[in-house]
């Protein structure tokens, strides 16, 4: 409601005062109060006017006159006393125009009682002082009006009109002949007198305007100037600008702040030296770097371009200060806080160059170091060596345990071997459980010494969340300039050097020879020929029989790979499977040799079983072998109880939990295990009563010595025993003579494979010969 009836008074005001300027019309309005000195003896003029002809006429009607004007004039002087009691700043339209009004009146009933005074004085009486008195003061006080009312020209013409005519009227209708003619100067000086006041009243809008446009003006530069501190204060990055003398015209918070000034030092007229003097005494930085800025300030001057310099505060900021040349010879200091601009590079430069997990060097950072010490080897001839390092079994700890137990193997690892190296060697980790050295001035015996020590701190067990781990390492050691001249060349050789110490039996050194670098090369030849033997479907599968010593019938075929190759002919098995092992094709022949398998097996005599020997690394993929026997059982029609997956004693080594799951959900299918070539490994009795062999297969290097040698007879014999407590088979493998069968028999085994009953034949053959016996 009250909000309504401010607009609708807002409304009215607009329809009094039209278009109307009103903070102009309230300064014109103003002006006519401005004055009240002169309102006042204007005032005690006109009053003496009037008594001054009484007294020089003795005319009643003067003294009459003189009361009226007393009345007028305190009138007026209480409208002055009551206008200027007021702030009129928010006076509104209506406001200001009673003031008008009421001062208007004042001023014209003022004039038009002495307007009247003078003609009965000039009419009415022949006497000249009161001619005189009367005209003088009307002319008097007609000239004031002009000088005090010229803000209102319409307010100062009614008036000169109500004081002058009257007058000029009396002159000329008065008894001397003379007063005719300055009657009608009068009216001269009436229209004079308005003149000079429209020219008044003009002069004082332009003032006015002049005065509303100063205050703009004012109004828009403290704006400015209000907005440009804003700016300045709220600015990341401190300003300040000096003039031609050095001496501070301007310097924002940030600036101030940065350097830790105290306000006095941050007062404009502050000369840059005093600055500087009170960073150096209050250590804020040091003489150096103040040198340093003082060069930067020098050439910014010089050169005129911008010139720049990076510092480091006691309190520990890294300061960017640039220094540019500003209007009339003058210095503009910038200065970014690039702490933590710096920081994050340094970070950047971090994760760029070093490995985040062990805080070793990277491969990135390896590659610029390999690359310096060749430099260093054309420029001085420092040779030096590089280790290629890897740790043993560190897939099954991931596996088995988890990537956060194998990520905490890695730190210790990174640990253990930075303190087996020496202080200028660059240990790199290259990838996964890889790591780089690089050893300079490195001769072979202090390179042999280091690789040990290295071997030697991998030795000790690894404790990780209560979890007991061991992890070896295998070394390869290549070194330059003798093993090669490029990085790509020494680092190939070291890593053929690995090769062969991993297959030396790990956790051992080995020395680059170029002997290797031709094995590697022939090994490279035959895994190109063996992918391209699988892909082309060239590899064969052929079957050795397994039969009963009692009945001397086969009860059994082993599945055996054959690969004919085209220039080298047959290549043994022991060839090329650990090849397919280390190159990560024996997935894929594995799976092909169980499918295939199967699918041979079921067109053969009835209840004659099938063995498939099994990689450790086919069970790192569980579900693919699980699925892969399912889907060969499914395809081929074999009854899954005549399936039997051989496997050695070292994938029982590798990860127990996870070979017992994977044999659970296999047995499931209704498949049965073997346990091959039993005695070549740890032969820990244990593997038998924990996992669910069906068979034991002794290997075939106790079967050429059981007839001539007591230890062959006791291990034979002790695994029967085992076996048929456990109510396993036992295989004796290798028997090519009948004094070799017999032997293996009185010992307890149950049967028995070898050249004595079948070589390895290939289907066909197989199939010919059951044709044969059907004919016959």
């Amino acid at each position: 409601m009250a909000g309504a009836l401010k607009r609708l008074m807002a409304a009215g005001e607009r329809e009094q005062g039209g278009d109307v300027d009103l903070p102009g019309y309230t300064l014109l309005v103003s002006s006519l109060f401005s004055s009240p000195a002169s309102i006042i003896p204007g005032g005690i003029a006109g009053i003496l006017t009037p008594f001054l002809c009484w007294l020089s006429t003795g005319m009643d009607i003067f003294m009459t006159l003189t009361v009226l004007v007393t009345v007028v004039v305190v009138l007026r002087v209480m409208t002055v006393v009551a206008y200027r009691r007021h702030d009129h700043a928010n006076d509104s339209y209506a406001q200001t125009r009673r003031w008008d009004r009421d001062y208007f009146i004042g001023a014209t009933v003022f004039s038009a009682v002495l307007g009247y005074s003078c003609y009965v004085a000039l009419v009415q009486t022949d006497d000249p002082a009161a001619h005189i008195t009367s005209v003088a003061s009307t002319i008097a006080l007609a000239s004031g009006y002009v000088a005090r009312n010229a803000g209102r020209p319409k307010f100062v013409a009614v008036q000169l009109l109500t004081f002058c005519v009257p007058m000029a009227i009396g002159l000329i209708e008065a008894h001397n002949p003379y007063y005719r003619y300055i009657g009608y100067f009068a009216f001269l000086y009436v229209g004079a007198n308005i003149a000079i006041t429209n020219s008044l009243h003009r002069n004082l809008l332009a003032l006015n305007d002049a005065t509303k446009h100063s205050k703009a003006l004012a109004s828009a530069l403290r704006s400015q100037n209000l907005t440009l501190d804003a700016a300045l204060n709220t600015m990341i990055d401190g300003l300040a600008m000096f003039d031609a003398n050095l001496k501070l015209a301007v310097a924002n918070r940030p600036h101030s702040s940065f350097y830790g000034l105290p306000e006095t030092l941050s007062l404009p007229g502050t000369p840059l030296s005093a600055i500087a003097r009170f960073l150096v005494e209050r250590l804020v930085i040091s003489e150096e770097q103040a040198r340093g800025l003082h060069v930067a300030l020098d050439t910014a001057q010089k050169t005129q371009a911008a010139a720049g310099y990076e510092l480091v505060t006691r309190g520990g900021l890294v300061l960017v200060v640039t220094f540019a040349p500003a209007a009339e010879g003058g210095i503009l200091m910038l200065t970014e806080d690039a702490t933590e601009r710096k920081a994050t590079e340094a970070r950047i430069e971090q994760m760029a160059r070093f490995d985040e997990l062990t805080g070793l060097a990277n491969r990135f950072e390896y590659g610029t170091q390999i690359k310096e010490a060749f430099a260093r080897l054309e420029r001085t001839g420092e040779a030096f060596a590089l280790f290629y390092v890897d740790l043993d079994g560190f897939k099954q700890v991931n596996d088995s345990l988890g990537h956060d137990v194998g990520d905490q193997v890695l730190m210790e690892t990174a640990s253990r071997l930075r303190s087996a190296i020496r202080a200028n060697d660059l240990l790199a980790r290259f990838g996964g459980d890889e790591f780089l050295a690089i050893l300079p001035s490195a001769d072979h015996a202090v390179v042999t010494a280091i690789a040990q020590r290295m071997i030697n701190a991998m030795t000790r067990v690894f404790d990780v969340d209560g979890k007991t781990v061991y992890v070896t390492v295998s070394i390869g050691i290549a070194m330059a300039p003798g093993d090669g001249r490029k990085p790509a060349d020494l680092l190939r050789h070291a890593d053929t050097a690995l090769y062969k110490a991993k297959a030396a039996g790990r956790n051992t050194l080995m020395f680059f020879n170029p002997a290797m670098a031709e094995e590697m090369t022939e090994r490279h030849e035959l895994e190109v020929d063996l992918r391209t033997a699988f892909a082309d479907g060239t590899l064969e599968l052929y079957y050795q029989p397994i039969v009963d010593l009692k009945t001397q019938e086969i009860i059994s075929r082993e599945a055996l790979m054959r690969w004919s190759h085209p220039t080298r002919g047959m290549v043994p098995a022991g060839v090329f499977i650990p090849i397919a092992e280390q190159s990560g094709l024996i997935g894929a022949m594995g799976d092909w040799a169980i499918r295939q398998a199967c699918k041979d097996a079921a067109g053969w005599e009835p209840g004659i079983g099938l063995s498939v020997n099994v990689s450790p690394l086919q069970f790192r993929e569980p579900r693919r072998i699980v699925e892969t026997v399912k889907e060969a059982l499914l395809a081929s029609g074999l009854e899954s109880r005549r399936l039997m997956l051989e496997v050695t004693e070292s994938l029982l080594i590798e990860d127990n939990r996870l070979t017992l799951s994977v044999l659970g959900d296999l047995r499931a299918l209704g498949v049965t295990f073997a346990l091959d070539d039993f005695g070549t490994g740890y032969s820990s009795l244990a593997y038998l009563s924990t996992y669910p062999f069906a068979q034991v297969k002794i290997d075939q290097s106790f079967a050429r010595e059981v007839h001539t040698s007591e230890a062959p007879k006791a291990v034979i014999e002790a695994v029967c025993q085992l076996a048929r407590r456990l109510q396993m088979n036992v295989v004796v493998e290798g028997i090519e003579t009948e004094q070799q069968r017999i032997a293996v028999q009185l010992l307890g085994a149950h049967r028995a494979q070898g050249f004595l009953f079948g070589r390895p034949e290939a289907l066909a053959a197989i199939k010919s010969r059951s044709g044969n016996r059907s004919v016959a």
